[in-house]
């Protein structure tokens, strides 16, 4: 029976919580106070714990924070009831690691249904580190030094299974890391490819684990348009461009022309279109409960095309593809007023990442693909921007800009 801690001051709610998820099954505990409700949760480390936020002695925001900030409670989900069913709050709560928030009243159904939704989701973290967030071409120098200037890279873990989302120049840095964690031991890494435009390639010749024996890479994408995924890796490493070949790099070598879902250890994978030049998709990795989605370099098909029945339905694809996402790491390359000028570019605006990720359902948004002429300075301003606007459309998700190193736990 899984656990579960009730911290609420209202007695009458309390009582009638506990026995109808003891006559579900559940262990049930309850505290009074937020004060005791988290040495409650401290001392039974249960699986799921139900908050108001009004408490007295401890507000319910402080006992949040201090449950998903302690490593000793990261299997414990924090679902929030409260009456304050304001935006503000409920982004502060996701803020602080709540996995949900229920407004008061709620029905039991939706209650229960929530519980069991949170006690599967306990398993294996995903771990996330951005080793490459710009778009384009790389952006060295101290105007970004904050968010970084590397070219798309991100590598995600479970358990054993390490990927890597494209191999762009942050690739270099996540090779020469993995390089060092290994000590020489056979490493495994599965590289997924959106497209294969230079700044999703780029970092390939320099990733070490390539050139070591004993090592495994295999790099899942599509077909191009005209050649063969391998043929398309090969040839940036022509001796025209590059002075070694793919056939100098001693790691076993594998590619992969997708043609449906995967199976990557514990990770499902699966792609989807995307709407820009040449042949790009998306990706879904899911582990678990957990579910990370990454749309690098999509433009909206309504904003290109004209907005139309057809358009939004193309868009709403893309949407359902992200559906309830943990975490969705989308491109955002373009402010509006840059947009107008670079219309059929292939990209996307701030303003499409929020209202993608709202409409998906999304747990929280990383914005990535950042421009190359956007300076650190410049990406805070956009992130208060989206704060703002996401105020303004009642929107509840966590959003940050992604940066190169920025760590992540699902």
């Amino acid at each position: 029976m899984e656990t579960i801690v009730i911290i609420e001051d209202n007695a009458e709610i309390r009582t009638l919580l506990q026995m109808r998820l003891r006559e579900e099954g559940y262990t049930v505990h309850v505290a009074e106070d937020g004060e005791a409700g988290l040495a409650l949760v401290r001392a039974q480390r249960p699986r799921a714990v139900l908050l108001d936020l009004m408490m007295p002695k401890l507000h319910g925001y402080a006992v949040c924070q201090a449950i998903c900030s302690d490593p000793a409670l990261a299997d414990t989900r924090v679902i929030i009831s409260s009456a304050k069913g304001y935006p503000a709050d409920k982004q502060k709560a996701h803020e602080m690691g709540a996995w949900a928030y229920l407004v008061k009243p709620y029905d039991f159904d939706e209650l229960a249904s929530t519980l069991a939704r949170a006690v599967e989701s306990v398993g294996p973290p995903m771990r996330v580190k951005f080793w490459g967030t710009r778009g384009s071409i790389p952006t060295p120098g101290r105007a970004t030094q904050r968010y970084g200037g590397n070219t798309s890279c991100v590598e995600v873990r479970v358990g054993n299974d390490i990927l890597m989302l494209d191999c762009g120049t942050g690739a270099r840095e996540m090779g020469l890391a993995l390089a060092s964690e290994s000590q020489g031991k056979p490493v495994e890494v599965h590289i997924l490819v959106g497209h294969t435009h230079w700044d999703h390639i780029q970092g390939f010749p320099f990733f070490q684990p390539a050139y070591g024996a004993g090592n495994r890479l295999t790099i899942y994408s599509l077909r191009g348009t005209d050649k063969s995924l391998e043929k398309v890796f090969t040839g940036q490493m022509d001796a025209s461009y590059f002075p070694v070949s793919v056939a100098d790099m001693a790691a076993h070598l594998q590619f992969v022309e997708l043609d449906g879902e995967v199976q990557i250890g514990g990770v499902r994978v699966s792609h989807v279109y995307l709407n820009h030049p040449g042949v790009a998709i998306g990706f879904r990795l899911t582990a678990g409960s957990k579910s990370l989605v990454y749309v690098s370099d999509h433009e909206p098909y309504w904003r290109m095309n004209g907005d139309n029945e057809h358009n939004r339905r193309l868009e709403k694809e893309i949407d359902d593809f992200a559906r309830d996402a943990d975490l969705y790491i989308r491109e955002a390359q373009y402010t509006p007023e840059e947009y107008r000028l670079k219309r059929t570019w292939g990209h996307s605006t701030w303003p499409d990442a929020l209202d993608s990720a709202h409409s998906a359902g999304a747990r929280r948004l990383a914005l990535y693909h950042h421009d190359p002429q956007r300076s650190d300075d410049a990406l805070d301003q956009i992130v208060r921007q989206c704060h703002q606007y996401m105020h303004e459309h009642a929107m509840v998700f966590n959003c940050l800009a992604a940066a190169d190193n920025l760590e992540l736990t699902l």
